[in-house]
Order: structure tokens, then sequence, then C-alpha cells
């Protein structure tokens, strides 16, 4: 199983999904910084209460206090925040991963290409996805093959019309026929292409 080289398939739904993980740990940090800042408000009112909040001891420890728990906040909100984020991108990308290459093969499907094949890794999501849409491109295989050979009937059956008709009547004007039946070939290498394609990659 090979593994993603490229984490950010899809950059605006990973980073925003990374971005919203980064504000919920903000939000939070906001509250308990909130929640200190009245456990310290509330000890304070307790030395201003004794009349101790005057004396040099008191400020200086006010003083450590304050840069202790700014530090501290600010460094356990970064860690967490960078922690998040990039969990956020690879957490994200568990889910742009499959979508990235669902799209990619509906591209191809559409533009004739029988050779589509979802393939997931063993901890991408929505793997549900993968045995029916590899089912539904192997029925439109089969159902391409019937068209093939309902074509190359028609093709020959309007092949010995042109022929009888000339054989015939020499001086009938086969010109239309014959331009239908040039289309009709075409297709019908388009057809085999497409479907050789996709058996030559199976």
């Amino acid at each position: 199983m090979r593994f993603r080289t490229r984490y950010l398939i899809q950059p605006k739904f990973q980073l925003l999904f990374s971005g919203i993980l980064v504000l919920i740990a903000l939000l939070s940090a906001l509250f308990v910084g909130f929640t200190i800042y009245l456990l310290i408000y509330m000890n304070n009112l307790t030395f201003v209460k004794y009349n101790l909040h005057m004396t040099p001891e008191f400020l200086t420890l006010l003083h450590k206090q304050g840069r202790v728990v700014i530090v501290a906040w600010l460094g356990s909100f970064s860690v967490v925040s960078v922690i998040l984020f990039v969990a956020g991108i690879f957490l994200s990308h568990r889910i742009a991963g499959p979508l990235f290459a669902f799209t990619r093969e509906m591209k191809k499907l559409k533009e004739g290409d029988l050779t589509a094949r979802l393939e997931l890794r063993k901890r991408d999501e929505f793997k549900e996805l993968k045995a029916p849409f590899n089912q539904w491109v192997e029925c439109l295989q089969h159902m391409t093959l019937q068209d093939i050979d309902k074509i190359s009937k028609l093709s020959r059956d309007l092949e010995s019309l042109i022929a009888q008709i000339q054989k015939e009547t020499p001086s009938a004007d086969t010109k239309d026929l014959s331009n239908i039946l040039k289309t009709i070939q075409s297709f019908l290498k388009e057809k085999e292409g497409a479907l050789q394609s996709a058996n030559m990659s199976s």
C-alpha cells in the first residue's frame, strides 16, 4: 500500500478544518485563562483584606505570579494549537484524500476513460464507496462491450446493404449511407479503444 506524500490535497477544506480546531483551542484557553484570573483576583483580595498588599514581598510575588501565569498560558496555548493544527491536517487528509480520488476517477469516466478505479488507503474514510464504485465501472465496461457487439452488427449490416444497393443499382447514390457507416465505424473504434485501455489497466 502506497503512502500519500502530499497531505494538503484539498487545502481550503483542510486548512478550514484545522483552523476550527485551533479556534476551539483558543476558546478553551480563554476560558481557562479567565478562570485562573478570577482565582488570582480572589487570592489577592485576601491579601488586601489583611492589609498585606503593600509589602515589598507581596509586590514581588504578584509580579512573578503574573509573569509565570502569562508565560505558562501562552506556552501551553501555542503548543496545543500547533498540535491540533497538525493533527487537523492529518485527520482531514483521511477525508480529503478519498474525495480527491473519487473526483479524479469520476472525471475519467466523464471523459470516456473506462480505466477509472477507486483505490483507497488503509486509514482512509469512505471505504464503503470503493466496492460499489468499482462494480459500477465494471458494469459500464460490460455495457460498453455489449454496445460494441450491437454497433459491430449494425456496421456489418449497413456495409452489406450498401454493397447490395451498389450491386443491384450501380447508379444509385449511396454517399449518405457511406457517411453514416464511417461515423458508426469511428464511434466503434472509440468504444473499442476505451474498452481495450480498461482491460490493459486491470
